[in-house]
């Protein structure tokens, strides 16, 4: 059961980074550069690394993603790891954040306090969470200890 919970979670997170890809391929040919929270978006920087992002917007203002990229060399080297380490969210406006995996080994995103966990992402899969009580929670790679990170949640 718990494979498989794993595995939708894995899916829905690539489904997650597909659609946003998507969205920001189709912005950037449009010309535009920012994103709602105040977040710059570079035309040249890649979609999935250290960014801020919303899907197009309607009259309902939707919730963004924040993104957290494993970078490339952090099973090699301790001084290489989750770019950004600390991230802040506040819940229903950007409290869902997906971790995705930009290195050659696989990583976990395991919460200290056991509250969610990734299990293995595998070379450029992703991991996708949605936080909903306010809190530090602080994680760590289960197969490389030097990489940890924080996410902040903060009421909406």
């Amino acid at each position: 059961m718990q494979g498989l919970l794993t595995a939708l979670v894995v899916v829905f997170g690539m489904l997650a980074v597909a659609y946003v890809t998507v969205v920001l391929s189709n912005s950037q040919q449009l010309g535009v550069v920012g994103a709602t929270s105040g977040s710059i978006v570079s035309q040249t920087s890649s979609p999935l690394a250290n960014q801020t992002t919303t899907g197009q917007q309607s009259n309902a203002s939707l919730p963004e993603t924040t993104f957290v990229s494993i970078l490339s060399g952090s099973a090699d080297s301790v001084a290489i790891s989750f770019s950004r380490d600390q991230v802040t969210v506040v819940i229903g406006v950007n409290n869902t954040v997906t971790w995705v995996n930009n290195d050659n080994a696989a990583h976990t995103v395991t919460s200290k306090d056991g509250s969610f966990g990734s299990g293995n992402i595998g070379s450029g899969g992703s991991f996708t969470y949605t936080f909903t009580t306010p809190g530090t929670y602080r994680y760590y790679c289960a197969y490389h200890s030097w990489m940890v990170g924080t996410v902040v949640v903060k009421a909406g």
